[in-house]
């Protein structure tokens, strides 16, 4: 195992932006950038060994910045939507910034985890590799009560596996709902529609949205569309979360996404309450991808481990409250084989 580091880019803002890129002898890699432990590149094996590029991306980091997406990024504090912006904790009233739809409150607000440079430790052993990337969230940072401390591993391994473990404690009870926004296409990252991907979801219901993709009903999968139970083809565009089968808080496999095009299987592990699945259906924006790239909608599928949306303003949801004295620990592995 192996870690490069090297230099990215100057941001408008004039913050340099740094890469670390961690290999295995495979010659398999992931790319990852300091600015929003941003996930630039992975290269993973097909089964006729070819090496590809499976997450899209931006080839400069302002990019990130101007673009919509959130491409391949941590998400903070709060990933999802919070309805009209504002929630209720411990009797206490919380504004938070309006950036969905003029209204709600989406992915962290207007400067997200997605935006911030993190502090970056390497590490690296016979079989495994990764970062430790950390940050302080100051209490009242786009409107959240405490200073959240997080602490995000990242461990890229021999055996092909990227596993995430989020860490947080706070000083005040806050919501907290961590993830990556990272966008999978199994064919490559240019390799046309994701639709013909196989998913698998262990799911037995989901979250039903209004027309600002705010919750709803919860809603069983039986007998519709949502039934990913079953491994099938994904066809349509989906921007729902999925709620895991019997939640124990045990790391147990959630999803599976397969390319029979290139044999690539990508197996999801986690122990978070839910999955959103996004088919980035809204992937329209005039910002090229890496290589001159289009974006396209339908072109790649994000699989969010997370919180329910708007579980700030839903007690009948798990809650997602973090207070002083206990720790956020979720854990959320992508093991990439082939068939």
């Amino acid at each position: 195992m192996n870690i490069e580091r090297g230099f990215f880019g100057t941001l408008d803002d004039g913050r340099e932006v740094n890469y670390y890129k961690i290999s295995n002898s495979k010659g398999e890699f992931i790319k990852v950038l300091d600015l929003g432990g941003i996930i630039n590149e992975l290269y993973t094996l097909d089964r006729d060994g070819n090496l590809q590029d499976i997450v899209c991306g931006y080839d400069a980091p302002q990019k990130y910045i101007d673009a919509p997406g959130y491409q391949g990024a941590l998400i903070g504090r709060y990933s999802n939507r919070i309805k009209n912006s504002q929630f209720t904790l411990d009797g206490v009233t919380y504004k938070l910034y309006p950036n969905s739809c003029g209204v709600d409150s989406l992915h962290g607000g207007k400067i997200g985890f997605d935006k911030k440079i993190w502090d970056v430790t390497e590490f690296t052993d016979d079989l495994s590799a990764g970062l430790i990337l950390s940050i302080v969230s100051p209490d009242g940072e786009e409107g959240y009560p405490g200073e959240l401390n997080v602490t995000v591993t990242y461990t890229f391994t021999e055996d092909s596996r990227f596993s995430i473990n989020y860490l947080a404690t706070t000083t005040k009870a806050t919501p907290v709902n961590l993830t990556n926004h990272a966008y999978f296409n199994l064919n490559g990252y240019d390799g046309g529609t994701a639709m013909d991907h196989t998913l698998f979801i262990d799911a037995d219901s989901y979250v039903d949205t209004d027309e600002r993709q705010i919750s709803t009903n919860i809603v069983k999968v039986e007998g519709t569309d949502f039934d990913f139970r079953t491994p099938r083809k994904i066809r349509v565009g989906y921007d729902h979360n999925f709620n895991v089968i019997d939640y124990c808080g045990i790391v147990k496999r959630r999803a599976m996404l397969e390319s029979d095009k290139t044999g690539r299987r990508l197996t999801l592990y986690t122990n978070s309450p839910a999955v959103q699945l996004y088919t980035a259906c809204v992937m329209d924006g005039d910002i090229d991808f890496k290589g001159g790239v289009k974006q396209v909608p339908l072109n790649a599928v994000c699989l969010e481990t997370q919180h329910y949306p708007d579980t700030p303003n839903r007690p009948d949801f798990p809650s997602c409250t973090l207070r002083p004295g206990e720790i956020y620990d979720f854990t959320t592995i992508f093991e990439f084989t082939t068939f």
